[in-house]
Parts: C-alpha cells; structure tokens; sequence
C-alpha cells in the first residue's frame, strides 16, 4: 500500500491536470466563437458596403437628372448668378490660348501691327480672343482686325489661313477662336490679313515698355536676289544687301511676302524693299523677275510659287532670282499717295493734272513751289504721275500719302 503523502500527492496532481484540461476546453471553445464571429463580421460589413455603393449610384443619378434640368433655366433672380437649382451646372469654359494672333499685308507685302507681340518684331499681333464679337466668320474676323487696327474698307480685305494657302477664305467660313489648336491661335499658325491699304485712319501711340523681345537666334528662311537697271548698267547695290564681299546681293524674310505666293507677290515684295515702283505705277509692266542669273524668259506674275520646302526660287545665295527693274525719270517715282478730291485744272494749265478723288498717283516727295495761271499765284505743289502715265502737278492739300 502507497503512504499516506504519497496518496495526496497523486490526488493533488489528478486535480491539477482536470483543471488544466477545463481550461483548455474553454479557451478552445472561446477561440471557435471568436473565429465564428469574426467572420459574422466581416459579412455584415460587406452587406454594408454593398448598401451604401447601392445608395451613392442612386444620389449620382438623382444629381445628373437635376443637373440637366437646371443647365436649361436662367437664375431665378433675373440677375445672372447662381440659385438652388444652377449650383450643379457643368463648366462651358472652353480651353484656348485666349489670344489671336495675325498678320497683315497688302499686295506689296507685310506692314507692322498696331498691337505687336515683340518690341523687335512688330510684324506678328496679337489681340485677346474676347476682342472678337460673335459669330467668328471670316467677314466678322475681318471686320474687328480693320477696327483694332484702324483700317479701312474691311470688305474689300482678304483672309487666308495658313499663310501658303493658294486662295482666301470666303466669308461665310467659321474659324474656332476657342479650341485647343487651329488658325490664329499660336504664333506659328496665325490669321493673314491683306488689305488694300496700310493707311490708319487714325494715329495710335505705340506702347513700349511691356513688350518682351523675340530671340535672336530664331530660324528665319530667306529668298535672295539680285537687281539690274534695264539700261544695262550692270548690278545695282541691295538695299537689304547683307555680306560687305557681295553688296549687290540682298534678302527678304519670306515672312515677309503676301499671299497667294506667286512671281507676282515675290516681285512685288522686292520692288517695296528695293523702292522700285510697285504694282499700279505705269512703269511697273517693265519690271522683269527671273527664276535664276541664267533665266531666259521673266517669269509671269501667275506663276505659282512654293516656299514649303527647302528647295524655291532664290532659296540659296549661290543661285538667288534676279530683278530688272526700269530706268529713267519717272521711275524716281514711287511713293504711293490717294488723291483727296476731283478737281479739273483750267485747261490752259497743262502743267497741271486734273484729278479725281480716290485715285492712286506717285510721285518723287519732293515738295515745290508751282504757279497756276488763272489764278496767277504760286501753290505748294507735287508733280505726280498717274496709272496712265500722265504727269502734272497736284497741290499739296489735295494729296494723302499712304
């Protein structure tokens, strides 16, 4: 038989390890509950879930219906600002530069804005887009680049986009002053303007201090040419001439000559430059363009040019066009003035020309002293020629040059 102390001993430990096992029963079964509710849980948290995504899509709905029956009502108010029913209107702000960007021309070629993008090139303008009235088609575009330019007779105007474009815009075309891209709304895309006069019908002050300055290391593409007297006396020197070893040679900025690009408008734009006469003048039929030194017939003014490549007429120095110009007295005539009335000089005055008002005449700008008999007085005078070739005086007062 086991000792007393012995039996206790046992009974203690039999206790001990019932104990024990009831414990664990119970964390067991704790455990199992807590792994039960823990996934109770998370389906009550996606049922929730699914609830509320349910709810959200509904609001959405609710506020795109309310939004589209808004978007056609006015403010209640009558004032133009926003009530209950407009807070949820969707933008109409359209996405643009926010300014139009253009340049002007006549047939002789470019002339300077009234509102340059550069302080050294004044050539290119630019006006904000909000400067333009609806609707933007091309007579309506016409119509504000004349006014903010202080230009005349925007009907008789002329609107090309691109600038190599072979024809002009007709009036009824729209052009997008608001979208992202597209004519007039970036430097290197913008609207063309020919009019027939550079004339403003008004001075403007030209406001300096805020315009920035264009690089100078820009690409620029010129044609080059040389000019001849048609007397023969040999090459003359260029006014745009640009190399000190070879000064009869000269350049033009291609920028520079109007649209549609033909031999016409290139032999124009040289003339302006070069102070030949210009189209209009009676001894402009004598002015010759040749496609090359070794050309032997002048090339006629409908001929088409194109100055997209890198391959034209007078697109290398090397192998530039050449101008012949005329000779003689009345080809020191060439600064362009409209006459200002019509007025039929005495007869017995053939030093004198009978004029009508709007008529376009040249002469030297030399300002002199002129006696007309009838009247047996001395008049502040020019002698002018007109489209005809006719050639007399024309009083001072009479004349505006352009």
């Amino acid at each position: 038989m086991m000792p007393t102390k012995a039996r206790r001993l046992r009974a203690t430990n039999e206790k001990d390890a019932l104990a024990r096992s009831e414990v664990d029963s119970e964390l067991a079964q704790r455990h199992g509950k807590t792994l039960s509710d823990l996934a109770e849980a998370k389906s009550k948290i996606a049922h929730l879930e699914l609830q509320l995504k349910i709810s959200q899509e509904a609001q959405l709905g609710e506020k795109m219906t309310s939004n589209h029956a808004s978007s056609s009502n006015h403010s209640s108010d009558g004032k133009g600002g926003t009530d209950s029913a407009a807070k949820g209107r969707k933008s109409t702000k359209r996405t643009g530069s926010g300014y139009v960007y253009y340049r002007l021309y006549t047939e002789i070629g470019a002339f300077e804005s009234n509102h340059p993008l550069y302080k050294n090139d004044r050539f290119i303008g630019r006006v904000p887009t909000k400067s333009f009235a609806p609707p933007h088609n091309v007579a309506s575009i016409k119509l504000s680049l004349c006014g903010l330019e202080d230009l005349s007779e925007p009907d008789k105007a002329l609107l090309f986009t691109p600038l190599s474009s072979p024809a002009p815009k007709e009036d009824s075309a729209r052009l997008s002053l608001s979208a992202p891209s597209g004519p007039g709304l970036s430097e290197l895309d913008p609207i063309v303007l020919v009019v027939k006069s550079e004339k403003r019908t008004k001075e403007v002050s030209q406001l300096e201090k805020s315009l920035p300055e264009r690089s100078d290391d820009i690409d620029i593409n010129y044609v080059y040419y040389r000019i001849y007297s048609s007397e023969g006396k040999g090459d003359t020197k260029a006014k745009t001439s640009f190399d000190e070893s070879d000064i009869s040679l000269g350049r033009i900025n291609l920028l520079f000559i109007a649209p549609p690009h033909t031999a016409g408008s290139l032999k124009a734009c040289i003339a302006k430059v070069e102070g030949v006469v210009t189209p209009g003048h009676p001894l402009y039929k004598h002015v010759k363009l040749f496609e090359d030194m070794n050309g032997d017939t002048a090339m006629s003014d409908t001929d088409v040019i194109s100055f997209q490549g890198d391959t034209y007429p007078g697109s290398d120095a090397d192998d530039p066009v050449a101008l012949v110009k005329p000779d003689g007295p009345d080809s020191k005539f060439t600064k362009r003035a409209r006459l200002r009335c019509t007025y039929d000089y005495h007869s017995s005055n053939s030093a004198w020309l009978s004029i009508t008002k709007d008529e376009v005449v040249y002469t030297d700008g030399v300002n002199v002293s002129a006696r007309y008999y009838p009247h047996n007085k001395s008049y502040p005078a020019y002698m002018v020629i007109n489209s005809n070739g006719e050639k007399g005086f024309v009083e001072k007062e009479r004349i505006a040059f352009y």
